[in-house]
């Protein structure tokens, strides 16, 4: 206590003080609390790309029940540049169509664009590119693109920082007025001895897992998506002096199916302790793969299989270390294979302690 109100007496102390204060209260209260970052108006062309493909096949199944060419129209437009690449990947397994037709028919209408009219020159003089069925009037009515609307404002950051101001400013007074009504020396308070005959006082253990609250030696995060063949990620664990203790990292264990690019069923997270002659390895595995006896006998070989599920932990141990990792994100990919078969993408989180 003592302390404290030798701090509260020093003007440098209390501006800090009010500072810190403002900060927490305008950032975390207001800021994250009361009016929270909001994203939005997104629109498809920023989803990711298996989402794209379900929304492009929505699309095609909406037009083929509803044969609504301005809506089709609009829905395309949203995905834009991406577009036409997106439509060339779709097949019926994807879409679940019985055949190709409707891909096929749906490509056609939206290559329909109408040419621009020159300037001084009749609608009737401009030729209009269109498909099998489709004619020039129906062209002539679909919707261009409008401009998107919104961007960044800066009005709610100025509110943000007045207010934090504001408040820094109130507390600060507040503080000094207080320090200058108490007056005078305040009485000394008597600082007690601690008993050395007292006894310690123990309390049962956790468990080390997962709540160690000292800071790691090293920590990592490394994300595995689709098309990176070559994925292999691999970090140096150092002391707090720069002393090599040993590495760790992440790579493609196992791949089903045929073709490019690969289907990763399985990765593989390592532990290399310099001080321990094995190397700890377990191995990161689909669904599919925990079905399929084959897929899963040939993991057991390369170290000790775990069915991956989105948020869930587990360790690793060497004779000197401890790593702790955690799967941040993790989303299956979507084709002609089995469901839940290979991933589209998987984030982990690696953090390392010394025993």
């Amino acid at each position: 206590m003592e302390k404290i109100k030798s701090f509260i007496k020093k003007p440098i102390a209390l501006g800090i003080a009010g500072l810190v204060l403002g900060l927490i209260i305008g950032l975390v209260v207001l800021g994250w609390g009361l009016w929270p970052l909001q994203w939005l108006d997104a629109g498809p062309d920023d989803l990711q790309i298996d989402y794209q493909r379900d929304y492009l096949c929505m699309t095609i199944d909406s037009y083929i029940r509803n044969q609504d060419n301005e809506l089709v129209q609009l829905r395309w437009q949203g995905l834009g540049e991406k577009g036409h690449d997106l439509l060339e990947t779709l097949t019926p397994a994807v879409c679940r169509f019985s055949s190709g037709k409707e891909i096929k028919a749906f490509g056609e209408i939206v290559t329909i664009q109408a040419v621009p009219q020159a300037e001084g020159t009749q609608s009737s003089e401009v030729p209009v590119t269109t498909a099998e069925g489709v004619t020039p009037e129906v062209v002539a009515q679909l919707p261009t693109e409008q401009p998107k609307e919104g961007g960044f404002s800066i009005i709610p950051l100025v509110i943000l920082m007045a207010l934090t101001l504001i408040v820094g400013g109130v507390f600060v007074f507040l503080m000094v007025k207080k320090g200058k009504s108490a007056g005078g020396n305040q009485p000394k308070i008597k600082k007690s001895r601690p008993d050395s005959r007292q006894a310690a006082v123990k309390t049962a253990q956790e468990p080390e897992a997962f709540t160690r609250k000292e800071p790691p030696l090293s920590q990592f995060m490394t994300t595995y998506r689709q098309n990176d063949d070559l994925y292999d990620d691999s970090f140096s664990i150092d002391s707090i002096n720069g002393e090599f203790l040993g590495e760790c990292g992440v790579g493609i264990a196992e791949t089903i199916g045929v073709g490019e690019p690969k289907k990763v069923t399985a990765l593989e997270v390592w532990l290399f302790d310099k001080n321990d002659i094995q190397t700890v390895t377990k191995v990161l595995m689909s669904e599919h793969a925990n079905n399929d006896p084959a897929i899963r006998q040939r993991l057991l070989s390369k170290g000790e299989p775990i069915v991956v599920e989105p948020g869930m932990r587990f360790v690793m141990e060497t004779a000197s270390l401890q790593l702790e990792a955690k799967i941040v994100d993790m989303v299956y990919a979507r084709g002609p294979l089995p469901e839940n078969s290979y991933f589209s993408r998987l984030t982990l989180e690696i953090s390392v302690w010394a025993k």
